[in-house]
């Protein structure tokens, strides 16, 4: 009923981070959400990256340190006088580094939404707010 009293924007938002989030649970590709919730690839692909950007900068505001740049994928090590087992080694290990790090990143702008989600559903602030902002009640 909550849904009623919310404007036609504010129900288009809504079901465009709904669309997302079936996308990063693996449930639909960009075509069948396409053609699911009615709208052209282009506009899926739009949100899908709207919603990527509002995660990445609520983990930048949240961490408050400067976004390091991307790790290429396939990044080349140095050489170095290591063992070529020694290098292997190290390899395996930042390769299995690097999807503990995807898998985190996914997880982060999954929770996000999740939020974002919920708090437009159900129309509760969920996430904490800044405690840098100075409080009316101390005076």
């Amino acid at each position: 009923m909550d849904q009623f009293s919310q404007s036609p924007m504010q129900q288009h938002e809504l079901i465009m981070r709904q669309m997302v989030e079936q996308i990063h649970l693996g449930k639909l590709n960009l075509d069948q959400a396409a053609v699911q919730f009615e709208v052209n690839r282009k506009t899926v692909r739009h949100w899908v990256n709207k919603v990527e950007k509002e995660a990445q900068t609520n983990r930048q505001m949240a961490s408050e340190q400067p976004d390091l740049p991307p790790t290429p994928k396939k990044a080349a090590l140095p050489r170095s006088p290591l063992q070529g087992e020694d290098q292997h080694e190290l390899r395996a290990k930042v390769h299995a580094l690097e999807e503990e790090l995807e898998e985190a990143k996914f997880k982060a702008l999954y929770y996000s939404t999740i939020v974002k989600v919920a708090e437009q559903e159900l129309g509760v602030d969920i996430e904490k707010k800044s405690a840098t902002k100075p409080s009316d009640s101390c005076s």
